[in-house]
């Protein structure tokens, strides 16, 4: 397990340091910086299962980094004593908000999010930001995703589409079993098909109740076909 810490001021980093090895022992190595030059410059050149950041970095602000790798596989625990940050902070796909001061069980906490895929599935909803009001769209409600670049488009039963922060590869680490990864670039509600189809080309698609179409990957097909029949 891999683990980069961004703390700039040494006493804290040191704290974390020492409560996450007490925390993890030998299961982890632990990288540290004190600024956001060299994170960013560690993150972009190497992989990380979990980043622990602060949000005040020698006056720069942590949330630049979280809007540059919002696409990036590894999960981010704040710091921070900002706590009036934490809404804009989990609306940003943070695993957990840890506010200062701290305490080692906080820490231990935080790090079970990580280890216990249990968490995986949980949510019944999905929040996302619009004109700076947080807003909930209910899984229920979901259609499918789709992959937008760094972000994602949810397109909920009434085919209205959201814009949501959080990258695709993300949200499918949250949502429960009946969300399909069908295509690199879209999930699915089982729930929602209603039929598949394959064309010339080996080309496959999936037909919604909604009468939407979305494509199925040729690596996704079989598996598809197999939990639509459980």
């Amino acid at each position: 397990m891999k683990i980069t810490l961004v703390e700039d001021e040494p006493m804290v980093a040191k704290r974390l340091h020492r409560f996450i090895l007490e925390v993890v022992q030998d299961k982890a190595s632990i990288t540290t910086f004190n600024n956001l030059d060299d994170a960013q410059d560690h993150l972009a050149a190497t992989t990380t299962d979990v980043l622990f950041l602060d949000l005040n970095l020698h006056g720069k602000d942590g949330f630049s980094l979280l809007h540059e790798h919002l696409a990036e596989p590894y999960h981010t625990i704040v710091v921070s004593a900002n706590t009036d940050r934490a809404l804009d902070a989990f609306e940003l796909g943070v695993l957990d908000f840890i506010g200062k001061p701290f305490t080692k069980e906080r820490v231990e906490a935080a790090l079970q999010r990580y280890f216990d895929a249990s968490f995986k599935g949980q949510c019944k909803r999905l929040s996302y930001k619009k004109h700076d009001k947080l807003h909930f769209v209910s899984l229920d409600d979901i259609q499918y995703i789709q992959a937008s670049g760094h972000y994602s488009e949810i397109t909920t039963k009434s085919d209205v589409v959201i814009l949501h922060d959080k990258h695709l590869d993300k949200l499918m680490q949250l949502l429960p079993d009946i969300f399909m990864r069908v295509h690199r670039s879209y999930a699915v509600s089982l729930n929602e098909i209603e039929s598949v189809s394959q064309k010339s080309g080996a080309k496959y698609f999936a037909h919604l109740k909604s009468g939407s179409t979305i494509p199925v990957g040729r690596t996704k097909f079989e598996a598809l076909m197999a939990a639509l029949q459980r």
